[in-house]
This record gives structure tokens, C-alpha cells and sequence, in this order.
């Protein structure tokens, strides 16, 4: 069973809200504090999150996959970006992006 239990789904997803919101714009150190590794390199670009689109959370082990569709708005040009993330996290305390 894949399944992930609700407060799982919840918390994860509260995890991935905060870090869209900082990603566009976080530097590799800032990253450090979600990414582990060279998991997800840095986008430096001027967009603003606007929502997850459909998450799927599967429990793999110690870590749950994540695939999601994650809307940007452009702010320069206003132009809605769908981004698809298929990803790796593992709490240890606090949530982080493994893979």
C-alpha cells in the first residue's frame, strides 16, 4: 500500500506551498535549508507562485514522492507557467527535498 495518511498529505503540502513560494527566487544557500543537494537547482526567476495543481503523495519507504504540476505567474509579462516536479522528501525533523 502507497498510501499516505492525511496529516502526512497536509503537512507535505504545507511544506511545498512555503517552498514554491521562495524558490523563484532563492539563492543556493537558501536552498540548502529545503534541497538536499543538487536536487533542484535554482530557477532565478521573477515569477510568483500561485498554486499546487493536483499533488500525488506516495509513501516510499522513510520518504514520500511527490508529483505535482506547480503554477507560476510571470510577473513581468503575467503569464500563468505550469511547472511539473516530480519529487523526493524525507522529514528528519523538518521536511527537505531529497530527489
Amino acid at each position: 500500500d502507497a498510501s499516505v495518511d492525511a496529516d502526512t498529505v497536509n503537512d507535505a503540502t504545507a511544506f511545498l506551498e512555503t517552498f514554491f513560494k521562495l524558490y523563484p527566487t532563492a539563492t543556493d544557500k537558501e536552498l540548502t535549508y529545503y534541497v538536499s543537494g543538487n536536487a533542484l537547482e535554482p530557477i532565478n526567476g521573477d515569477y510568483l507562485f500561485s498554486e499546487l495543481v493536483n499533488p500525488i503523495f506516495l509513501q516510499d519507504g522513510d520518504n514520500v514522492k511527490v508529483k505535482v504540476a506547480v503554477k507560476f505567474i510571470d510577473n513581468q509579462t503575467k503569464a500563468t507557467q505550469v511547472s511539473q516536479f516530480e519529487l523526493v522528501l524525507h522529514k528528519d525533523g523538518n521536511w527537505k527535498i531529497v530527489e
